[in-house]
């Protein structure tokens, strides 16, 4: 399974939010069944947005290709408990790989404070969910892709990339070659629609 390149804004992966057509679904089963071509189809599908998100936790590509490497071997002995009912199969990669790079985080962070040289570490969620695949609860994961699905194409393009990838209004920006202005927009036409949406089931 070879690294792939990247340049840090990518198209986002299929199965983000949803697995439309079922093709990382299916790469999973055959994952599970042992077919050592899915996990490279699968790597060739999801690598470069994987390590995009690795690259920016860690700040060191180096570093996060390793990560990179690690996810994707978890992830190959995990297929076998795969539920697409819990969560789509980007959301539960993105899991493996975020609960690896806050290994790394910490395991950094001891080292600094061991060695008297104590940095703080700013996470972008509570470590103690980081492996947990389901990200959610089945219920509420369901709740929020129905706010998801019933968003505007471009609304739910902005939001995917903010919320899943932790994109930058620049870097959506230039993802999707939209001015700035009109991503900050579509993100708060969005969250607005989603709040809503949510809040009349009590989310």
């Amino acid at each position: 399974m070879s690294t792939t390149s990247l340049n840090p804004v990518q198209a986002s992966p299929p199965g983000l939010v949803g697995d439309r057509e079922g093709d990382a679904v299916r790469l999973i089963v055959r994952m599970a069944k042992s077919d050592d071509s899915a996990l490279n189809e699968l790597h060739g599908l999801w690598g470069p947005t994987l390590l995009g998100v690795a690259c920016r936790m860690l700040g060191d590509r180096h570093e996060a290709e390793e990560v990179l490497q690690d996810a994707f071997v978890r992830i190959w002995h995990r297929s076998a408990d795969y539920d697409p009912a819990q969560s789509p199969p980007f959301v539960w990669a993105f899991a493996v790989l975020r609960g690896l790079c806050i290994d790394r985080l910490r395991f950094r962070h001891r080292e600094k404070r061991d060695s008297s040289r104590v940095v703080p570490i700013h996470l972008h969620a509570p470590p103690e969910r980081s492996e947990d695949p389901r990200i959610m609860a089945v219920d509420d994961w369901r709740r929020v892709r129905s706010a998801l699905e019933k968003l505007e194409p471009d609304e739910r393009s902005c939001l995917e990339l903010a919320v899943f990838l932790e994109y930058t209004h620049s870097e959506i920006s230039e993802r999707l070659g939209t001015p700035l202005g009109t991503v900050k927009n579509r993100l708060r036409r969005a969250l607005e629609k989603v709040r809503n949406h949510l809040s009349r089931h009590e989310f």
